[in-house]
């Protein structure tokens, strides 16, 4: 994540991703993903009144197109229909996971230099 926090913020990971990271893991909002009994990622969400917010998605580059991401986000898409609740969601500009999110049928809602915000089923 670092790479694509300096592309679109420059050298700020320190000042902007971190503490992010830091709140969510203070929350205890992070859940570890395990693909084959191996630790390969985690990710963090939260419900709202209004909707789910993915907060972070991280899969390690080896464990990424082999399915896992697409296995999280099953799980979260059908959490967020049995709830009848969005999902949203926010992807560095830089960050080729905005086609990922497309392909599961995320749609962008606004975008900015450095950010694109998406959401599905609205």
């Amino acid at each position: 994540m670092r790479m694509y926090v300096e592309i679109d913020f420059g050298d700020r990971f320190e000042q902007i991703a971190r503490p992010r990271i830091r709140k969510l893991l203070d929350r205890n909002l992070f859940s570890k993903i395990y693909f084959n009994d191996l630790l390969v990622g985690a990710f963090a969400s939260e419900r709202h009144e209004t909707h789910i917010q993915l907060d972070e998605l991280y899969i390690e580059p080896k464990s990424q197109k082999r399915g896992v991401g697409t296995r999280v986000m099953a799980h979260v898409l059908e959490q967020s229909l049995s709830l009848r609740l969005p999902v949203r969601l926010h992807v560095l500009a830089s960050n080729g996971a905005r086609l990922f999110y497309e392909n599961l049928g995320f749609f962008v809602t606004r975008s900015t230099k450095e950010m694109n915000f998406m959401e599905y089923g609205r």
